[in-house]
């Protein structure tokens, strides 16, 4: 199901104009594994781990050839490497990772899949956020040179970024802050080299233990508190 919100523009001040935008995020993810049965089901000789073996073999051929510049033509659309950022002088060169040179990823489905999407699509529409809800929207790793990295790897003394909207949390409140969880429990953070609004770095401690961990914030802007979480995890080595 597509989940679609009504949300504020912010980026519209002129008040004859539409002030409010649509938003979407899906409700389920199907996975790799899922795809293969669903493959197989389709009335094939081909079993899952058949359909398994041919997703690997494909996605091989297909970060290869990304990888050499090329645009990677599938069945239902095309996909290619995009570079974007910037640079002071024309005869300075693109390099991943450094500043806010990023390596992104284009997709431009085929006609045939537009048009089976919107014929079929399921959506709903979801209730507008609360005034002053919080939103994590990524969470990325801080480098020595300042750059971010979306390995979710990190180790004591390491920072960690977090992006979002209405971040802001009052510490002196214990309930309050940005939480890792696993199966042993919630771990508050305290210590942070940034605390705003849309962003938050905090450092990972000493006394956490190594595993994967979930990333929360708890924030109260008025009289209820407010938690945001985010699907990404984040290994502590």
């Amino acid at each position: 199901m597509l989940n679609i919100k009504t949300i504020k523009n912010v980026l519209v001040t002129d008040e004859s104009k539409d002030g409010f935008c649509f938003r979407s995020s899906c409700s389920q993810t199907l996975s790799q594994k899922k795809l293969a049965g669903e493959m197989a089901d389709w009335n094939s000789s081909f079993t899952e781990a058949d359909y398994l073996g041919m997703l690997s073999v494909m996605e091989t051929i297909v970060v290869k050839y990304l990888a050499k510049g090329y645009s990677v033509e599938l069945p239902f659309g095309t996909l290619r490497a995009n570079a974007t950022g910037t640079c002071a002088n024309i005869q300075d060169s693109f390099t991943p990772g450094s500043g806010n040179h990023t390596l992104g990823f284009l997709f431009n489905p085929s006609d045939s899949a537009v048009a089976g999407v919107k014929e079929k699509l399921e959506y709903r529409q979801v209730p507008p956020d609360i005034t002053g809800e919080a939103k994590i929207y990524r969470v990325t790793v801080l480098k020595g040179d300042a750059s971010e990295s979306t390995e979710l790897s990190a180790s004591e003394g390491k920072i960690l970024r977090i992006h979002g909207r209405n971040l802001s949390f009052n510490m002196e409140d214990a309930q309050q802050g940005v939480f890792l969880e696993n199966e042993n429990g919630f771990s508050r953070m305290e210590n942070y080299a940034r605390r705003g609004t849309n962003i938050v770095d905090f450092t990972v401690p000493a006394s956490l233990a190594t595993g994967s961990y979930s990333i929360s914030i708890v924030t109260k802007p008025g009289n209820t508190y407010f938690t945001a979480n985010i699907d990404s995890h984040v290994t502590v080595a």
